[in-house]
């Protein structure tokens, strides 16, 4: 049964594997589309190549990966997140099979018995069978094992012959994936020609002058922008605006919930009745596990680290209570449980092993060894280096430095300061196993441990119903978008944004889970006021301001931008006109900086393929010019993305002589290669006119 539990871990990683080789295809946007999918086939979830994906048989192949995953993990339940990233990988799998597995069939990609079997006892076996059958006493693999087991199948169970069914197929579809992409790759090459282009592309430096005439030098003010110019500026650049996906922008105000008046009054009268049990009480360890929402705090604290209501505790009797006393959001009691003479500071070094697989014992055991060998006369620094999983210290032989108290996690604190110069303690924390040597200890002061009681206020059930009222009066109040607006002004509320927002999107910052809220706006017209929301401890009524559709945008919705690039235009056309003006007759930089009284900046080892100036910006429009120029020559007024230039080639260095442009081409094609999956599914997709509609569904 050991073999089947490594094989059940083994088809979940080779399902993830699956997985992540999928998100690589699938990294760009899904093309979606809400449009005639919703009537009479309202279980349609997903169209990928005129095939209908349903919405039955999708959630079958989900509860399918939570079921494997619940197995994998040990767990009974899934949470919401773990639930949509399996949702996720379930689409991603579909899309896979309907787009991918066409192309594979077409193209004859399989994988056959003779190889399934190769994979599992032949010469060329899968990695993940050589893990689930590897002896764990010798760690050697024997094919015979697997062997053995195959012929034993037929009489084992079916769920552990369901088990293997799945691995086999999971290692089949990652072999014909394989295969495809390995095609494809073998396909991809870059001729000489494109190699040679790219050497001296790469190769060729320049250096230069440049003058630049800013476009925050000419004021907004002096610029008039007119609606043409807007209009020219959008039809030139509509392949700007082009948006993959419909998006939705949402303008909402929130009613959180707070505890009230008397809320606070309850929590600090719940704390006085606590006050004389606490300063009776003989454990106050337990008593403060038992009453309190934070647990109990063991460590001691120097004079001067106190919280200032704490101050007279420092020189009180043992036992003594002061509160309750309000510190964010909490009413708290505190009792003097303890004084002793601590260490102002520790000196100490430790070799750190991490616990795998959850085998604490192991860790152990190599933490012993490792002090037993030290007490034999190894150096602590030397083993630090070679077997400290905390590279931080390891390459400083393990040497943490001086630290003051709780600056360490609990067990290490608390090793360190009850501990005395010389000792080697053994402590767990979550970090793992930790062997520590104090090197030395800072001068002893008194130290306090104080037993804190806290209980947080928290809203009553009679505070929620109350904001909730408010935040339906507000709803009911101003359900059209000219009374929201208007209201929100009057009561002087905060309007917040959630702009951009895509059908399937589950987040809104500040939000808990507001996945209602992005349902709601996929279903509503532009202008549309909600009903009451309720995420955790907020009340949200929001309004559907912007609806964005797919395509080129409207340039209403985009007049902004536009705006900004048509003024850009017109600044660079003055600033341009000026520089005309301005250096008539000047034929150098040097001659064309004085008049305009500029200065002139060098810039060297500029090169075509990056578009980048030092202290400029991206100016690819400039470079390129620059590259079309020859040494000497200064070229006229260049309208750039930040500025207008004036440029000069000083001089241009070519890239040594060769007729070896094989390195180039190797990475040019190396380049192609990570890029083919990606493209490929990318360009497949598209063909396949994806449809998404699975925000409506969940």
């Amino acid at each position: 049964m050991a073999v089947i539990g490594r094989i059940r871990k083994r088809v979940g990683l080779l399902i993830g594997f699956v997985g992540a080789s999928m998100v690589l295809f699938i990294l760009g946007d899904l093309v979606t589309s809400n449009k005639g999918i919703m009537g009479k086939n309202n279980d349609v979830m997903g169209v990928v190549g005129g095939e209908k994906i349903r919405y039955p048989e999708f959630e079958k192949k989900v509860e399918t990966l939570i079921e494997n995953y619940k197995a994998n993990t040990q767990k009974e339940s899934v949470d919401q997140a773990t639930t949509d990233q399996l949702r996720e990988q379930a689409w991603s799998m579909e899309l896979n099979n309907l787009i991918l597995g066409k192309e594979y069939k077409k193209l004859g990609v399989s994988c056959g018995p003779e190889e399934l079997y190769d994979m599992c006892t032949g010469k060329n076996v899968h990695e993940q069978i050589k893990t689930a059958f590897t002896n764990k006493q010798t760690n050697q693999f024997n094919p015979q094992d697997v062997v053995k087991f195959l012929k034993d199948l037929p009489n084992r169970e079916e769920a552990i012959q369901k088990q293997w069914k799945s691995f086999e197929d999971a290692i089949t579809d990652e072999r014909i994936a394989q295969k495809y992409k390995d095609a494809i790759k073998g396909g991809i090459f870059a001729t000489t020609a494109e190699a040679k282009a790219n050497y001296e592309e790469t190769g060729r430096m320049v250096s230069i002058k440049y003058i630049r005439m800013d476009y925050g030098s000419v004021p907004d003010s002096s610029i008039k922008v007119e609606d043409s110019d807007m209009r020219s500026y959008y039809n030139e650049h509509q392949n700007d605006f082009k948006q993959a996906e419909t998006i939705r922008k949402v303008e909402y105000v929130t009613y959180d919930v707070k505890p009230s008046a008397d809320d606070n009054k309850e929590g600090e009268e719940w704390l006085n009745k606590k006050k004389e049990e606490f300063t009776a009480s003989t454990s106050d360890s337990l008593f403060v596990n038992q009453n309190s929402d934070a647990p109990f705090d063991s460590s001691y604290k120097g004079k001067g680290t106190l919280q200032p209501a704490l101050d007279t505790l420092f020189n009180a009797s043992l036992g003594t209570v002061v509160g309750p006393y309000f510190e964010n959001g909490t009413y708290k009691l505190a009792k003097l449980t303890n004084t002793k003479m601590v260490s102002d500071s520790v000196k100490a070094r430790h070799i750190l092993i991490k616990i795998q697989n959850g085998d604490t014992a192991a860790a152990q055991s190599k933490a012993d060894s490792l002090k037993s060998v030290i007490k034999k006369g190894q150096k602590f620094g030397d083993l630090a280096k070679k077997y400290s999983e905390d590279p931080g210290s390891a390459i400083k032989d393990g040497d943490l430095g001086w630290f003051k108290p709780g600056m360490m996690v609990p067990s290490f604190n608390d090793a360190c300061f009850n501990g005395k110069k010389g000792d080697m303690p053994i402590v767990t924390s979550q970090f793992g196993i930790h062997l520590i040597e104090i090197m030395d200890k800072g001068a002893s002061s008194k130290q306090v441990q104080i037993a804190v009681v806290e209980h947080k206020v928290e809203a009553s059930q009679k505070t929620f119903d109350k904001i909730y009222q408010d935040a339906q009066k507000f709803a009911s109040d101003n359900s059209t978008a000219v009374l929201f607006d208007s209201a929100i002004v009057k009561q002087g509320l905060n309007k917040r944004i959630a702009d951009n927002l895509k059908e399937g999107d589950k987040n809104i910052a500040g939000l808990e889970s507001p996945r209602e809220m992005v349902r709601w706006a996929y279903k509503v017209e532009k202008g549309e006021v909600s009903k009451v929301f309720t995420f955790g401890d907020k009340y949200v009524i929001g309004k559907l301001t912007e609806i964005k559709e797919k395509g080129i945008l409207p340039m209403e919705d985009v007049k902004d931008k536009v705006s900004a690039e048509a003024l850009k235009l017109k600044k660079a056309e003055k600033l341009i006109e000026q520089f005309n003006t301005k250096t008539a007759g000047a034929t150098t930089m040097d001659a064309i900086g004085q008049k305009l009284n500029l200065p002139v900046t060098p810039a060297d080892n500029v090169t075509f393929s990056n578009p980048y100036l030092q202290g400029v910006g991206s100016e690819p429009r400039l470079v390129g010019i620059i590259f079309a120029m020859k040494a000497g020559l200064t070229s006229k007024a260049i309208r750039g993305e930040n500025a207008v230039f004036a440029v000069s080639v000083e001089k241009v260095t070519e890239p040594a002589a060769t007729k070896d442009y094989s390195a180039n081409q190797k990475q040019i094609a190396d380049q192609r290669k990570q890029r083919s999956e990606y493209e490929v599914f990318n360009a497949l997709k598209e063909k396949a006119n994806v449809v998404d509609n699975r925000g409506k569904f969940y």
